[in-house]
């Protein structure tokens, strides 16, 4: 009983941290639902629908649906932060550690539910900046991997943006096309993906 009450103290009922989680997960799910049928395809009322939520309760969590586009960027731009703030101690050089990153991204993308969207021009100037700048941030730390891959000779000499444009296109048409139902799962897809990525840049 002491060990169950210790456990109630220490964690006590958190609103906002509730409200967070399930925004969050209205955001991911709605972003699906962008993915498949398009931002302008789709109305805040089809998004309710699909969630199965009332049209209401979807604007307790959003205010509309430019918010929803503009969260679903941030919080892909947010995990990719995450993943390139680790450094598996397996990589022997920089393309290991390119490949593994990729890989992961790969695995962000078919099994968390976070889309790589394209709409950024249908965000109002203010929120499209941020989205760009957001994403200009993630392809300058990429760009200086693959600048150091070159340095340390195991990625091909070249343009490192033109790299890193050629690879990281791939992310978003994987949005395009991936289907959760297909042939291939989605470990099989971040496995060929990296070895793919690794085979058009290595030295």
């Amino acid at each position: 009983m002491v060990k169950l009450m210790d456990a109630i103290v220490k964690e006590p009922f958190d609103r906002e941290k509730q409200f967070a989680a399930k925004r969050r997960a209205v955001i991911a799910s709605a972003g699906q639902a962008f993915r498949r049928k398009g931002y302008h395809n789709i109305s805040m009322v089809e998004i309710a629908k699909t969630l199965g939520l009332s049209k209401a309760a979807l604007y307790y969590y959003v205010s509309n649906k430019e918010e929803v586009l503009f969260e679903c960027h941030l919080m892909t731009y947010d995990a990719m932060d995450a993943i390139l703030k680790t450094k598996p101690s397996s990589v022997t050089n920089t393309l290991d550690y390119l490949q593994a990153l990729y890989i992961d991204f790969v695995r962000l993308l078919t099994q968390s539910g976070v889309s790589l969207l394209t709409d950024v021009d249908s965000l109002t100037d203010d929120n499209k900046a941020f989205v760009i700048s957001r994403r200009n941030k993630i392809e300058r730390k990429i760009i200086r991997l693959v600048k150091e891959g070159q340095k340390d000779g195991s990625i091909r000499a070249g343009d490192a943006r033109l790299i890193v444009f050629f690879f990281m296109g791939a992310l978003n048409w994987l949005n395009a096309w991936y289907d959760t139902s297909g042939r291939l799962v989605d470990e099989d897809i971040a496995r060929h993906f990296g070895e793919q990525m690794r085979a058009g840049i290595a030295a």
